[in-house]
């Protein structure tokens, strides 16, 4: 089970964002509770914060978007991972993608608190990135899912544009029925160790 808010991103001076957000994961796993069965949707459009009454300005749009989804799977193959796109508005009131990031749902239980690095792609020339900025049409990813890929990736020039802040809650169950069991689990259990890939108890003595 997990439970998540997209609390936050800092983009420096940008203003207007709102969030895109997709999971990804193997054949195996299917989501039975939670965003309907859809694994991705939209976040409201927010503003950075005023200045004032004790609180300064960071630069941070705040969200506080939250995700509750429940998978089902017998392997960890293919384990989820969460693909985030920041949009804003600009002046003239076009959709711009700000930066991408992806990131892979911890495989232990537990509360966590994860920021994601966001970058977006660079124009092939200086002369494109002026026609880019006139005409509103920066370099975008056909599918925002790509960034959460592995393959391919090494033929796109990106640029670093901000950070998006992530709270999350995991919960695990029946991990043992299937042979997996946590880091934390004492020896003896005779089950897969995810941090080791390893057997742990008698079974995985002189492995």
């Amino acid at each position: 089970m997990l439970l998540m808010q997209i609390e936050s991103g800092n983009f420096e001076a940008a203003n207007n964002l709102y969030c895109k957000f997709s999971f990804t994961q193997g054949n195996d796993w299917t989501v039975v509770v939670g965003n309907s069965g859809v694994t991705g949707g939209l976040s409201q459009i927010a503003q950075r914060g005023a200045t004032g009454f004790g609180t300064a300005d960071d630069g941070s749009v705040v969200w506080n978007f939250p995700i509750d989804v429940v998978y089902k799977a017998t392997n960890a193959y293919g384990w989820p991972r969460i693909a985030i796109t920041v949009y804003g508005v600009d002046a003239l009131g076009r959709d711009v993608a700000y930066g991408y990031g992806s990131m892979m749902i911890p495989t232990q239980p537990g509360q966590y608190e994860r920021e994601i690095d966001m970058y977006a792609p660079m124009p092939a020339s200086f002369v494109q990135r002026l026609i880019n900025n006139v005409l509103g049409t920066h370099p975008e990813y056909f599918d925002s899912n790509f960034v959460a890929q592995g393959s391919n990736r090494e033929v796109t020039r990106v640029q670093a544009t901000g950070s998006v802040k992530l709270s999350l809650h995991i919960a695990t169950k029946d991990m043992l029925r299937f042979g997996y069991v946590p880091a934390s689990t004492p020896m003896g259990s005779n089950g897969l160790n995810f941090s080791t890939n390893t057997l742990d108890g008698p079974r995985g003595m002189g492995r």
